[in-house]
């Protein structure tokens, strides 16, 4: 045989022998190998761009690779969790997964995903509590007070909110029924056109997540009156917890989760969920999150744990929609 026939020969059989390593034992030791796209459900300016760009900026470094923010807004973020649902799953394309997406079989059922089913969850972001703000101008100042006034003039007092089946109208339908007061909800196209017709004085009192209201309560523009949560929170330590008034159960607030389409590797998840949790444990972020009202997870904050979680709020919010009556949006 030709020596360089026999040499190349030697060099294809020695070749053969290196063991070829499955991709699933490698995909976490090479992911991610380009920019990472994380869409967003809600127009720039509120709760959700400020975690959404704080975490990209965090996990960028973290991981090495852009964490890029896309805004797809629609549908109370269910077109775009509908979009994600669908993208490859290679662990490129990840959503904010938000409590509006855990109701839209009933508000948006034509619709066609399934938040539980056909995304994966990575890792809880965080939680924001809600607070009920009146104008600086309003007569009402406490809890009592404004249910004492929605009972002695019935059907007079107004609620403004987000938009139909959002957490701030939840809240409101479930603050009447607990109350026991008849008040007129008026829906609007998110918190901040509700809130400027708040300080117009067109509605009575707004019930609204921290973040997105701090300002106006800082500058002295709206009063606060109560926090819908079970205790005082550090961002506004003299407002009240709802609690406080007798009406436990009653609390309430929205969270952001991050969630990747079904059939995304395991070994993806897995280095997403590290990202999420040591970039959470950024003293810095801490810091900024917890000045802006967010509350960071306590907890292990495993993808199991935020699946359980996520079945949990299906069935909670699900009940008040029925309850309620509360249908889609015509």
């Amino acid at each position: 045989m030709n020596p360089g026939i026999k040499k190349l020969a030697a060099l294809l059989l020695a070749g053969s022998a290196v063991p070829v390593l499955p991709l699933s034992a490698s995909a976490e030791s090479v992911y991610p190998q380009r920019p990472i796209t994380l869409v967003v459900g809600f127009p720039p300016g509120g709760a959700s761009d400020l975690i959404a760009r704080h975490m990209a900026a965090y996990m960028t470094e973290e991981l090495g690779q852009k964490v890029v923010v896309e805004y797809k807004t629609g549908a109370a973020s269910n077109l775009a969790a509908a979009a994600v649902a669908r993208a490859d799953p290679d662990g490129y394309t990840l959503f904010l997964g938000a409590r509006p997406n855990t109701t839209h079989k009933i508000m948006y059922p034509s619709i066609d995903y399934d938040f539980a089913e056909d995304l994966t969850p990575v890792g809880m972001l965080a939680t924001v509590p809600l607070v009920m703000v009146v104008d600086r101008h309003s007569r009402l100042n406490d809890l009592p007070g404004l249910i004492a006034a929605a009972k002695a003039q019935p059907g007079k007092l107004v609620c403004g909110s987000a938009g139909i089946g959002s957490t701030e109208h939840l809240l409101c339908e479930v603050l009447k029924k607990s109350a026991g007061v008849d008040i007129v909800h008026v829906a609007y196209r998110g918190s901040a056109p509700a809130l400027v017709d708040l300080m117009a004085g067109r509605t009575d009192f707004q019930i609204t997540l921290v973040p997105g209201v701090l300002a106006q309560i800082k500058s002295g523009a709206v009063k606060p009156v109560v926090v819908m949560a079970s205790s005082r929170i550090p961002a506004l330590p003299d407002v009240p917890a709802i609690e406080e008034y007798g009406l436990p159960g009653k609390e309430g607030g929205t969270w952001y989760a991050l969630v990747a389409p079904r059939g995304t590797p395991p070994e993806v998840i897995a280095r997403l969920n590290r990202s999420v949790n040591t970039v959470l444990g950024n003293p810095t972020l801490i810091r900024v999150m917890e000045d802006l009202a967010f509350t960071l997870p306590q907890s292990s904050n495993t993808p199991e744990e935020v699946r359980a979680f996520i079945a949990q709020e299906i069935v909670r919010w699900t009940a008040v929609l029925h309850d309620r009556h509360i249908e889609a949006p015509r």
